[in-house]
């Protein structure tokens, strides 16, 4: 017996055992899925720490008018041991989505159930066309699944004869995933998966091939004890017309149920981006002192960056000695240090001072006192969880042999968020205009402390971080008005508590590294860019243009079409911008560009192409529109020259500029690009 359910878009049938047989697609007419078990449990009995386990016995079948559900009351694990663990799937059909639940109840001693792989579905024909879009380091665009797949041979540090999984394990929230959901597209229809949880609980997105079969599933992490039971969020399922953006937008659609955009302060509203320099280095070296930044500022404005980002403004040095940050007496401390910031901001820049939101030095005296330990986060094997960052001059010692030990702070923990509110106190009395928390939007490793008084393992630790950023972001707002904070790392949950955000993933990365020397076209891993197109709204930077052998204009350009702000790190912060004169000049004609448009370039909303397409598929392209302005971006890096029509319904064409001035416009709306040219064209809704 076959059991269906239906709604506008999916039509979706059970076996009575409760497997997935079918998944339809109705508008597009394709079969999405093969048939597969709809879940697996990852067991611990306390001899072998993972065992795979799936139903066993009688599955009882409920149906209900927009509901079915499927029970068992014991698994098999891969031993062949029958354990008395029921599971209950639920799989709900609304109107245009299709919501699917497990609940699972542990009567088995000594057993925990660690982890929870739920819906897993076997994607059918998932080669090319099809593509994947997930949010793994912002976004990213997997153009042949299985081919990837392929590549991840672990070289059996994971059982590849029974799973070859894609190798970077993508968590979310904020350890590598930015938003907890991810795309199966065709050319003009995709699939929707995401996770619905408000709780922002630790979810992996996996991929992997099973024999001859491509699944994707979640996983969630419940470490459920015998004598007790655990429902997971709702997992959320559709099909949709359209490209990634349509996918997006459903994801934004839930996200407003708590997503605020933050309210963000002018200076950093209105920048360009900043100079990210360290004065003193790890391990001694000094590359800039106080007395210094008004030279450093003037550097920048030849670029169109007016904010200076101050690392290793201290005694101890970059990365050393956290959670102090001493003003450095050999060059007049406190005083001198705010005197100099004062005098950048007289000028009409802006400073941002930099502390690290989670990491303690082993060495320091915080750590020393006892403090440290007390706060710091623990492993599973009770060990404290350490990190190492490591510089050196023109040595080695000190690179390969760790110069530098952290542990890291649970942010449960009310003594460390105290910590922090001080350091916001220290920023505003120097005189910067905003304060930056390294590693706040990374997802720490789970603490396994009972003496913080969280769950063990703490999955939910980046529930408490946002909690404890919005403490801190409040703070900042309420004590020092227009006092900006900001956080690196990229997580949609983070983002309504952050004015800006230091980005770590992909922006300029290609899956095709040698594209140039093969004149083929870049795959940019982000080219499909999820978070922008969920959250085109938030303030992101670019990272990783370290000097003029970088491929400048290139990732200028990608930075360009995000509509992002640049963070200029010449040889990872050790210089200003003017030691990378081609950088300086090209960025600083780049910007010019968007000061003079700022309107539609800086404070218009993004879109990849939800107004506009062109004929020509080489070329890369977004829009950004601000009320009846809109400009379309155009670059292209890899063919001599490309031509392209660019349709814009509704919109009547203004101009056009470009960074080099050879981009051009014919009057019947042809555009012509050179290699590596970037063209602004800008429109004006039409009042017909």
């Amino acid at each position: 017996m076959t059991m269906m359910m239906r709604n506008q878009y999916n039509e979706i049938r059970f076996s009575e055992q409760g497997e997935l047989v079918g998944f339809l697609n109705l508008a597009a007419g394709r079969e999405m899925m093969n048939p597969h078990l709809l879940w697996r449990l990852i067991l611990d009995d306390g001899e072998c720490l993972e065992i795979e386990a799936r139903a066993s016995g009688k599955v009882i079948c409920s149906e209900m008018p927009s509901e079915v559900r499927f029970q068992t009351r014991a698994v098999r694990t891969e031993f062949g041991q029958e354990l008395p663990i029921g599971v209950c799937v639920s799989v709900k059909i609304l109107p245009g989505s299709v919501a699917w639940q497990i609940e699972v109840k542990n009567n088995a001693e000594g057993v925990t159930v660690r982890e929870c792989q739920f819906p897993v579905f076997s994607v059918r024909n998932p080669e090319p066309p099809m593509e994947v879009c997930t949010s793994r380091l912002i976004s990213e665009r997997i153009v042949d699944l299985p081919a990837r797949l392929r590549e991840s041979f672990s070289f059996y540090m994971a059982p590849d004869n029974k799973y070859l999984r894609k190798d970077e394990l993508a968590f979310y929230p904020g350890r590598t995933c930015s938003m907890n959901f991810y795309l199966l597209q065709w050319e003009k229809d995709g699939f929707y998966f995401g996770c619905h949880d408000e709780e922002f609980g630790m979810t992996l997105h996996a991929f992997e091939k099973e024999k001859d079969s491509v699944n994707v599933f979640m996983t969630r992490f419940p470490f459920l004890k015998a004598g007790r039971s655990w429902k997971s969020p709702a997992f959320v399922t559709t099909s949709y017309p359209g490209d990634f953006s349509a996918g997006a937008a459903i994801y934004r659609k839930w996200a407003d149920s708590w997503f605020v955009p933050p309210e963000v302060p002018a200076q950093i509203r209105r920048s360009q981006g900043w100079q990210r320099i360290i004065l003193k280095h790890q391990y001694g070296e000094y590359f800039f002192r106080y007395d210094d930044l008004e030279a450093a500022y003037e550097n920048g404005k030849k670029a169109g960056l007016d904010t200076l980002f101050l690392f290793g403004w201290t005694s101890e040095g970059m990365d050393a000695g956290y959670p102090a940050y001493t003003p450095d007496a050999a060059q007049g401390g406190k005083e001198a240090l705010r005197r100099s910031i004062l005098n950048v901001r007289t000028r009409g820049g802006h400073v941002i001072l930099y502390f690290n939101g989670q990491l303690i030095d082993a060495a320091s005296d915080y750590y020393k006192s006892g403090a440290g330990q007390r706060v710091s986060i623990k492993r599973e094997d009770g060990t404290e969880h350490r990190e190492y960052y490591n510089f050196s001059n023109t040595g080695s010692f000190c690179r390969a042999f760790i110069n530098k030990t952290f542990v890291v702070a649970c942010p449960s923990c009310r003594e460390w968020i105290d910590i922090l509110k001080r350091h916001i106190d220290f920023a505003a009395e120097v005189g910067a205009d905003s304060v930056f928390f390294d590693q706040l939007g990374l997802a720490s490793y789970p603490c396994c402390d009972p003496a913080h008084g969280h769950e063990i393992p703490f999955t939910g630790l980046m529930k408490q971080k946002r909690e404890m950023l919005r403490e801190l972001y409040e703070y900042a707002h309420t004590e020092y008005p227009g006092m900006a904070l900001g956080i690196e790392c990229t997580t949609d949950q983070t983002a309504q508590y952050a004015d800006f955000v230091h980005t770590c993933g992909n922006i300029a990365q290609v899956w095709n590294p040698g594209w140039r020397q093969l004149n083929e076209p870049p795959q940019v891993k982000a080219d499909h860019n999820l978070y922008r197109s969920a959250f085109p709204e938030l303030i992101l930077s670019d990272r990783d243009v370290k000097d003029d052998s970088d491929d400048v204009i290139f990732r200028v350009n990608q930075m360009l079409l995000l509509g992002m702000i640049t963070d200029a790190a010449v040889f990872r912060c050790r210089a200003t911008i003017a030691s990378a004169p081609f950088y300086q000049e090209y960025l600083g004609r780049a910007n010019a560009i968007r000061e003079r448009h700022r309107a539609v370039l800086l404070e218009g909303e993004f879109s990849a192409a939800g107004h506009h397409s062109v004929s020509e598929p080489g070329i890369q392209t977004s829009s950004f529109r601000h009320e009846n302005e809109l400009a379309i971006l155009l670059t292209q890096s890899w063919k001599d020259k490309l031509t392209t029509v660019v349709s814009v319904p509704g919109y009547v064409f203004l101009t056009c500029e470009s960074i080099r001035g050879d981009a051009s416009v014919t009057a019947d709306g042809t555009v012509s690009l050179p290699r590596d040219t970037f063209a602004f064209l800008f429109y004006e809704k039409s009042e017909a």
